[in-house]
């Protein structure tokens, strides 16, 4: 059965050339790390926030 889970998965991917399908792994890769250090910059953006509204009531 594991032998034709990776017929189909190679049947699938016969679209796209080795190269293609490497740039393609590279270019999803690409993007998840951009949208990591987007989450990343959110919280930070937020924990600033926070802060700065903490500053405020205290006054």
């Amino acid at each position: 059965m594991a032998g034709s889970d990776k017929y189909t998965i190679n049947s699938q991917r016969s679209v796209l050339t080795e190269e293609q399908d490497a740039l393609l792994d590279l270019y999803i890769q690409h993007l998840d790390n951009f949208f990591e250090d987007i989450k990343k910059s959110e919280k930070i953006q937020v924990e600033i926030e926070t802060l700065h509204l903490k500053r405020i009531l205290k006054k």
